[in-house]
């Protein structure tokens, strides 16, 4: 979704949500972002005005779907930014445009999950129901009148553990690195990522990387997007440049 179109974007954001949520995650953003800059809201299946459709459960089927939408916004210079599991499908998106076409993202920015090598064996898509819902509530991102509404909970449930077990069964193998400036961000109270995590991420570039370890707790989108818009002229003219 691109929720301000423009004519002719000097640069491109495509942001990928986090389990469970859709392009509304990132729509408030898109005036915030430098004029001539252009968010691109990925929305999934299985939630927003797609709640209709089949959710993923698959990371190579999800972005294999990805890509060719991608693709033709790929024209100009471009950022990708993902929150947690959309991390996740950021990187093997960039993986994949890569290798399909030659491109990559100018920056990518990955929060609140750890880096590939450092890939967790929890099964949190495996869980009963009630528990499962008990851990994603300690996430955060998800309104809690949605999480206590069962009739909601029902048809949500599927997407959810969709998303999960996308994040949970993503490659851990060590691949080429790509050459594209990365940055981890992360807070300092999240009870689930470390900063050893967050570290992690070094081994997916052969450009620079930064780590921005914030006071703060697992859900740090807001923050994350901050980060990057500060970020994003810099980046716009180091594309020009080259």
């Amino acid at each position: 979704m691109r929720p301000r179109r423009l004519p002719n974007p000097g640069i491109r954001v495509f942001c990928f949500p986090h389990a469970g949520a859709g392009a509304g995650a990132f729509t408030p953003w898109a005036r915030r972002l430098p004029q001539e800059a252009e968010l691109c809201a990925i929305r999934y299946p299985g939630r927003e005005n797609r709640i209709d459709e089949e959710p993923f459960e698959d990371l190579h089927l999800l972005v294999n779907a990805l890509e060719p939408v991608i693709t033709p916004l790929t024209d100009r210079p471009f950022v990708f930014l993902g929150h947690c599991s959309g991390s996740v499908v950021a990187l093997e998106v960039a993986r994949l445009i890569h290798d399909r076409h030659g491109r990559l993202p100018v920056a990518l920015f990955v929060s609140s999950i750890a880096g590939p090598v450092r890939h967790s064996s929890e099964s949190i898509h495996l869980l009963p129901r009630e528990a499962f819902f008990e851990r994603v509530a300690q996430y955060g991102g998800i309104d809690a009148s949605v999480l206590d509404d069962p009739e909601i909970m029902d048809v949500f449930e599927p997407t959810l553990r969709g998303d999960f077990r996308i994040a949970e069964e993503r490659p851990s193998q060590h691949t080429v690195p790509l050459d594209v400036p990365i940055t981890a961000v992360g807070g300092r109270h999240d009870p689930f990522v470390s900063f050893e995590d967050l570290m992690a991420w070094r081994e997916e570039t052969s450009a620079e990387f930064s780590v921005q370890h914030i006071e703060a707790g697992h859900f740090v989108l807001d923050q994350t997007m901050e980060r990057m818009v500060d970020a994003l002229p810099a980046y716009r003219q180091q594309a020009s440049a080259g």
